[in-house]
């Protein structure tokens, strides 16, 4: 029997194709929903998701922009992951696709233009404007396009937002273009341009111009170009009057208009010139092909029965002699393979939102399409917000009825699993952010936004590049002494080192439990404080920063193999690689064990403390440790005379302490209470309570204090030593005269290490012998040039 979909044992699992912003806010959509629990995989053609956002919108709309912000929260949900670089269609097809999930949406916009339908319009100098502004954006299906900018003007066909964006390119200077993310090559084409006038042309009036307020106006701010506009193109007719005497922005556009023309030719080196009531009837070309003249018939405007004022000719025209002619008519979709499509209207054939098949309204159980495949080219970004939550709202109506695919394809290793074997080079989240990066540091270096990599094979190669960048050539698991000296030693040799502790602060046992310990074996030392020798350890690894770091709060949840390289992965969700692997965890990875009450966790970071790396924190405050083992022993006499006040109490009558730090401890004067347990904690925001009973009468005490330190002892996690597939020996792990492991690659030191016919004596001056054989054998194992035998430290000159 099939398990119901949609829950944490059985997510619903969703494909979304096409990152743009409607598949981000469809997928935004169903991650806010709390019916189901899902998990969803959203892919893209191209190794960079955004779509229009990064390939339509101009590159001189850098605000706009920003709503990328947004799609980065929506991607960083670790229920949605993104599949770049993956061709619908190619790469996997639509049956394969359906065979992995339980829904799928297409997000794949209206990726073609509207043809004028006119002699001449596939004339060299022709084109779509779908296609330059791709261009210029970097889209790299579009960078090895080429256009004629060694012509003095150009006609831009229709009054749309595209159209504007198209006409202030080029009318740009190629310093404010330089300010911008335009690609490289088209701002190098773009400098050399000729174009000194450039014609927007509608054949309706400009009271139905389509272009919004914002981009009229911000044609003033252009350095260079001049807006030129008769004034009586802007005369309108009575229809046109009525039509837009209630619509504010169109009364805007025309108020912004006549300004425009008031100032007219200023003798700017560009010009940009609104035609109005003029469709394109012909293109001519020369004895080349090359486009150098349009023909224009004038129009007028007639109501329909609808009450639309269509544009119709009147059989006068005019000439216009233009190099270039860009169309921007309007836009359609292209049919996706498998997929049903309206080909009238341009768009995948849907009905609300399900996708349908259109000669029958049969519809497609499972299909469901969002933003301009569902509707066509209207609206903005903005738009597509509640268009794609109108169709999640169907897609969770229609969970109950679905037919899920089988268990072992919904897995989500199974589709990883499909596209590695069919060779698929996908490229995730996190890679795509590598991609970001590169980009934004190759700005940041030129003073740009950023800089765009046009290319996929670029793309790939930023990745590799940055990977190679982000590896370490040891990453050493465990901040102990052992850990510490191996990344000093690692500094010493010259390598790449990182440092990663569970816990919030570096130096293992000595900081989690004998902070306040003095040390008498330590070479070169007749005392040490624990505390003090941690800290040394620390700044000598340091010093050799950036090639040296050490990261606290960072527990290792996984380690993959790629190849040569280790990937690691850290509780915080961060990915360290790394080509070699040292374990200096100890016993393994220590965690303090907490006490399971209600009334003492919500006090936690308030007052109550389950771990303290510096009795500093004590000052003057009324503490309460709780406890009977060494730590909590230490903890009460360290803090003796040192905060305001100090008890302890423990559960028996029974200590794990040291008979030595027992006598003491009943020698300071320090309140001890045998018998007694916390029950709760009392305190409006901080505590300020402590409610202790005693566990054989049940009689209660209330104790006034300020900070209660539990000392019950520590977890040993060895999980990661068993994941590795490390041949273990009596809690450890057993390694060579070098101290590699089983695994290739791996060393391990310290207290967790089991040498071969040897003995660990667990000592901090062996843990730290062994850090150095360690990183000495694999500085040489990684850079065979250098010697297995380090030089003398004093010949380094530090």
């Amino acid at each position: 029997m099939a398990r119901p979909i949609g829950t944490a044992t059985r997510p619903l699992r969703v494909a979304i194709i096409g990152a743009g912003p409607s598949g981000f806010y469809a997928a935004q959509a169903l991650l806010s929903q709390k019916d189901y629990d899902v998990r969803i995989d959203l892919f893209d053609h191209l190794p960079t998701p955004f779509g229009l956002v990064r390939y339509g919108v101009a590159p001189d709309h850098q605000k706009i922009k920003s709503v990328t912000k947004l799609y980065e929260r929506i991607a960083a949900d670790e229920r949605l992951r993104f599949f770049g670089n993956v061709t619908f269609g190619k790469d996997i097809t639509h049956d394969e696709l359906k065979s992995f999930y339980d829904q799928i949406v297409y997000a794949v916009g209206a990726q073609s233009d509207r043809r004028l339908n006119i002699p001449g319009e596939d004339l060299k100098g022709s084109f779509p404007a779908t296609q330059f502004v791709a261009w210029y954006n970097g889209h790299p299906d579009y960078r090895d396009l080429e256009f004629d900018l060694d012509v003095e003007s150009a006609a831009v066909i229709g009054v749309g937002n595209v159209a504007m964006d198209v006409a202030r390119i080029l009318a740009l200077s190629p310093d404010e273009l330089a300010r911008t993310d335009i690609a490289d090559y088209a701002l190098e084409a773009l400098r050399k341009s000729r174009i000194k006038d450039i014609y927007v042309i509608a054949r309706r009036g400009p009271a139905q111009v389509k272009f919004t307020n914002p981009e009229l106006r911000e044609l003033a701010e252009l350095e260079v170009t001049d807006v030129i506009i008769d004034p009586k193109e802007l005369e309108l007719d009575p229809l046109s009057a009525a039509a837009i005497a209630d619509n504010r922005e169109a009364q805007t556009n025309l108020e912004i208009m006549r300004h425009y023309a008031g100032i007219g030719d200023t003798g700017r080196p560009k010009r940009i010139h609104f035609l109005f009531l003029r469709s394109p009837v012909e293109i001519y070309g020369d004895d080349e092909g090359r486009v150098v003249r349009v023909r224009l018939e004038r129009n007028e405007l007639r109501a329909t029965e609808t009450g639309y004022l269509a544009s119709h000719g009147i059989g006068e025209y005019e000439y216009l002699d233009v190099g270039m002619v860009a169309r921007s008519i309007g836009y359609r979709g292209e049919p996706l393979p498998g997929v049903p499509f309206h080909e009238r209207w341009g768009i995948i054939s849907n009905i609300d939102g399900r996708v349908s098949v259109y000669e029958t309204n049969e519809i497609v159980p499972g299909e469901y399409v969002v933003g301009w495949a569902k509707r066509g080219p209207t609206g903005v970004i903005g738009t597509n917000k509640p268009d794609a939550v109108a169709t999640v709202r169907l897609m969770l109506e229609d969970v109950p009825s679905l037919e899920p695919v089988p268990d072992e394809r919904a897995e989500p290793g199974a589709i990883e699993a499909f596209l590695n074997e069919r060779g698929v080079r996908y490229v995730t989240w996190e890679e795509w952010q590598l991609i970001d990066a590169a980009e934004v540091e190759a700005g940041k270096r030129v003073g740009r936004p950023r800089v765009k990599i046009t290319s996929v094979p670029e793309m790939l190669a930023a990745i590799d590049e940055a990977r190679r960048a982000m590896t370490q050539d040891l990453l050493i698991v465990g901040g102990g002494p052992a850990g510490l000296y191996a990344a000093f030693y690692a500094g010493l040799r010259g390598l790449k080192a990182r440092v990663l502790e569970a816990l919030p602060e570096v130096g293992g046992q000595l900081s989690t439990l004998y902070p306040e310990m003095d040390i008498y074996d330590m070479p070169g030392f007749s005392r040490i404080n624990a505390r003090e020798l941690v800290r040394g350890l620390r700044r000598q690894a340091i010093r050799f920063k950036p090639n040296v770091d050490v990261r606290t709060g960072c527990r290792v949840v996984a380690v993959e193999r790629e190849e040569d390289v280790f990937v690691v992965e850290d509780s915080q969700g961060n990915k360290h690689r790394t080509r070699r692997l040292i374990i200096a965890t100890g016993l393994g990875a220590i965690l303090p064990r907490k006490l399971s009450n209600p009334e003492v966790e919500r006090f936690e970071g308030r007052g109550v403390y389950y771990y303290a790396h510096d009795r500093s924190e004590f000052l003057g405050k009324r503490v309460l440790v709780v406890g009977g083992g060494d730590s909590a022993v230490l903890w009460a006499l360290s803090l003796h005379h040192y905060a305001d006040e100090v008890t302890l109490i423990h559960r028996s009558d029974r200590f794990r302490a040291t008979e030595a730090h027992m006598a003491e401890l009943r020698s300071s004067g320090i309140p001890v209470y045998e018998f007694h347990e916390v029950k709760r904690l009392e305190g409006a925001q901080m505590v300020e309570r402590a409610v202790i009973t005693d566990n054989r009468t049940g009689e209660e005490k209330v104790l006034d204090v300020d900070a209660v330190l539990f000392c019950l002892g520590f977890s040993v996690d060895q999980s990661l030593l068993e994941g590795l597939g490390l041949e273990l020996d009596n809690g450890g792990v057993r390694v060579d005269g070098y101290m590699q492991t089983s695994v290739e690659g791996v060393y391990a030191i310290g207290d967790v290490a089991r040498p071969a016919g040897s003995v660990n004596l667990r000592l901090i001056a062996t843990g730290m012998a062994q850090a150095a054989i360690a990183v000495n054998h694999a500085c040489h194992d990684l850079y065979p040039e250098k010697n297995l035998m380090p030089p003398r430290s004093s010949n380094l000159r530090l």
